[in-house]
């Protein structure tokens, strides 16, 4: 049975105008107060913002209490000035290289909690997933759902996770195999509603003899129901792909190799690495090494849908900087503006100045910024961190990172806008607490919701007081908080479109009623139960108001699931077909 928390949903629509982001840059939202160990945010669909929290429970056991908050488009707290509990079971550790936090099409957050409720020994590890609506129902469970099943084993970490076109979900994450101390990756397939569709020994990364390690994954959604999963295999951390198909079979020929070691031994090589879609259905890494010994620099490679090296450069990725400095902490991402891609990192110079660069390159690999990029942030004697990249229109990229001001004793967060066009430096923006002096940390920042705005959070240690989780919304002119009270009630609406099949029992013809607000691009696939996509009744501008699809349901017969999507999200009806 389904859990549910009652929240004032209604009144937060009602009063939307009664904003909690701040115009103000000293005025951040308060989100927490007090320590925690994660902190990652994800935007719905429709412009809201979820947040996750770590932190330690207050009863003296060590355990992790995993929390979640839902913050509308006005900075309004929807499960109320306390967070929302998901889970308290014990544990026994937790790591940082995990996504913990995913935001579907249909704006539910799917939360990964990594604990030892299903362990036979106090050491042994495992996931369990919830899924939870706006409205704080507990989809999957109160208890949620063992991803492998009431299984646990001495080591499982670095989960990721990602929805498919028919809304199942894929996760895959590092476990050890058997009683060996060989690392493989498991990979898992997961119906809407909770079923497990994969036999976990049928569909993993694994060496049959033994020998190699395959750990740190990450999920990509292929589109048409296929996945990319960039692993590290081996003790030198060589870097492949590996696309799977609906099924859990591998859908190209064999794994693409990307890069072939060359790492620091000092450094985590998975802290080294950023993994993005490609926006075609490829994959886009990034990634800094050390090859030559001579000191670190930046790549970036660009795996086609079909498995091919997309840049000139082949193999083991194109140099992001020909500067004579070392380039490190290298983030990208796909520009689906200009049909490019971007990336930002640090360089620096005998460890003691720092500046940061930005790059654009063609999808061929070419430095559309020169040889040796932009120049962002000019060298200075304190570090450039946590970096991220947002998209925008009208020939707009957002670079996100902070900034230590004196050596830690202060950090700023700031944002830079270029233009793509003609690379200049537009706009530059600090918008953490100008006013309070104090090491700020983990700077996140979310998706452009609408073309409008994005949220961004941190972790700020106010001097003399607990550590505070923050946040601000920016506006795509970066001005801060919410520019009227209409965008604020507009973004708050879950449901704005309706749809439905006129009769679930289908014999020749199925008709679908859908309702939408205003016209909207929409698209209505069917799939079988296994996934594969077996027709697209409609692709295009679905008009307002009342409207019928019709199918011509010359399948076999059996269970089919019909999907609606639009931007505001996807809706599912199920079909039997006689």
């Amino acid at each position: 049975m389904k859990r549910i928390v009652t929240i004032l949903f209604v009144m937060a629509t009602m009063f939307g105008a009664m904003a909690q982001w701040s115009s103000n840059v000293d005025e951040s939202l308060l989100i927490y107060s007090g320590e925690t160990n994660v902190r990652e945010i994800a935007m719905a669909p429709n412009g809201n913002t979820w947040v996750y929290l770590q932190a330690p429970a207050n009863d003296g056991t060590g355990n992790l209490c995993v929390y979640l908050q839902l913050l509308d488009s006005a900075g309004n707290k929807v499960f109320g000035e306390e967070p929302l509990l998901v889970s308290n079971k014990p544990t026994r550790t937790w790591t940082t290289c995990n996504t913990y936090l995913y935001a579907d099409r249909d704006g539910n957050a799917i939360v990964a909690v990594h604990d030892i409720r299903n362990a036979v020994k106090t050491q042994y590890l495992s996931y369990t997933l919830y899924k939870i609506s706006q409205k704080g129902e507990f989809l999957w469970g109160e208890d949620g759902i063992g991803l492998e099943g009431t299984q646990a084993f001495p080591m499982n970490s670095h989960i990721s996770m990602a929805q498919m076109d028919d809304n199942s979900y894929v996760c895959a994450w590092t476990s050890v195999k058997g009683e060996s101390d060989i690392y493989e990756v498991k990979i898992q397939r997961i119906s809407p509603d909770g079923e497990m569709l994969w036999d976990l020994e049928e569909v993993k990364l694994s060496d049959p003899e033994n020998k190699s390690h395959y750990t740190w994954p990450t999920v990509i959604d292929a589109g048409m129901n296929q996945a990319i999963i960039v692993y590290f295999k081996g003790s030198n951390y060589d870097i492949y792909a590996r696309k799977i198909d609906f099924d859990g079979t591998s859908a190209w020929s064999e794994d693409t190799r990307l890069y072939r070691s060359g790492w620091p031994y000092s450094i985590p090589a998975w802290s080294l690495v950023d993994v993005q879609p490609s926006g075609d259905g490829g994959v886009l890494v990034a990634w800094s090494d050390d090859r030559f010994m001579t000191g670190m620099a930046t790549y970036m490679t660009y795996v086609q849908p079909n498995g091919e090296i997309g840049f000139a450069a082949g193999v083991d990725g194109q140099k992001l900087s020909y500067g004579d400095y070392q380039g490190m902490t290298v983030r990208c991402k796909y520009d689906p503006y200009t049909d490019t891609f971007l990336a930002i990192w640090r360089e620096s110079y005998s460890a003691v100045m720092y500046r940061a660069l930005v790059q654009r390159l063609s999808k061929d690999g070419e430095l559309l910024w020169g040889e040796e990029g932009l120049e962002i942030q000019p060298f200075t004697s304190n570090q450039y961190g946590y970096f991220s990249i947002q998209t925008a229109p009208d020939n707009q990229a957002a670079f996100f990172y902070m900034h230590n001001q004196t050596q830690f004793s202060n950090t700023n967060a700031c944002v830079t806008l270029v233009n793509t066009a003609d690379t200049a430096v537009r706009k530059t923006t600090i918008f953490t607490d100008t006013l309070a002096v104090s090491e700020k940390s983990d700077l996140l920042s979310t998706s452009m919701h609408n073309n409008s705005y994005w949220t961004v959070l941190w972790q700020d240690d106010y001097v003399s007081t607990n550590s505070t989780i923050r946040m601000h919304r920016i506006n795509a002119d970066l001005t801060l908080g919410n520019p009227n009270s209409d965008d604020a009630v507009e973004a708050v609406r879950v449901d704005d479109t309706n749809f439905m099949a006129v009769s679930t029992i289908v014999d020749g013809v199925a008709m679908f009623a859908t309702n939408v607000s205003s016209d909207t691009q929409a698209t209505l696939a069917v799939y079988d139960i296994n996934g594969a996509l077996v027709a697209t009744p409609f692709e295009g501008v679905l008009a307002a108001g009342k409207q019928y699809i019709e199918w011509n349901a010359d399948v076999p017969a059996g269970i089919y699931l019909a999907t609606l999507s639009t931007p505001y999200g996807t809706e599912t009806v199920k079909l039997l077909v006689k």
